[in-house]
C-alpha cells in the first residue's frame, strides 16, 4: 500500500553581470519509489517464510564480498543492485526495473500478536516501508518510457 514515486530534477543557478536574475542550468534527475508492505503470518509455516523473506530483503542492503584474484586474493565488495517488478507499473514481463534499496523500515504495531513457542517468539505482524532508488539501464531522456506499460529495451 502507499506507493509513492519521487522524481527530483537538480538545477544550478549561474549569475551573470548585468542580469537581474540567475540563469538556470539543468544538471540531473533522480527517481525513487516508496511503498509499504504488511506481512502477517497465520500459520507456523507462513511465519517461517515471512522471516526468511525479511532476512533476504534486509540482506539486499548489504554488499556481497568476492575474492579478487588480481588483487592477490583480497576481498572486494559487490554492490547490492536489485531488480524490482510491480505489475506493469515498474518493470514488465520482459524487463525488471533496476536499482537499489535506499532504506527499509520495519515497524511492529503495538496490536501485533507474537508467536509464543520457544525459539520462535517473534511478532506475527510487521509493517515494512521500502524506499527504492531507480537506476535506469540507459540514460533517460524526454522520450523514455518510464513505466512498464510500453517499456522498451533501450529505455528499461
Amino acid at each position: 500500500e502507499g506507493i509513492t514515486e519521487n522524481v527530483s530534477p537538480t538545477w544550478t543557478s549561474e549569475n551573470y553581470i548585468g542580469r537581474s536574475e540567475p540563469v538556470w542550468i539543468y544538471e540531473r534527475a533522480e527517481r525513487d519509489v516508496s511503498f509499504t508492505l504488511k506481512l502477517f503470518a497465520q500459520t507456523a509455516s507462513e511465519l517461517d517464510m515471512i522471516y526468511g523473506k525479511l532476512n533476504k530483503l534486509t540482506s539486499l542492503c548489504y554488499p556481497e564480498y568476492k575474492s579478487d584474484g588480481s588483487l592477490g586474493g583480497k576481498r572486494r565488495m559487490k554492490s547490492p543492485y536489485v531488480a524490482l517488478r510491480m505489475g506493469e507499473l515498474y518493470g514488465n514481463a520482459d524487463f525488471d526495473q533496476t536499482g537499489f534499496i535506499k532504506s527499509i523500515n520495519y515497524i511492529v504495531p503495538e496490536t501485533a500478536t507474537w508467536e509464543y513457542k520457544k525459539g520462535k517468539r517473534v511478532p506475527k505482524l510487521i509493517t515494512s516501508t521500502i524506499n527504492y532508488q531507480i537506476v535506469h539501464r540507459m540514460p533517460p531522456d524526454f522520450a523514455t518510457s518510464f513505466y512498464g506499460k510500453g517499456m522498451d529495451i533501450g529505455h528499461a
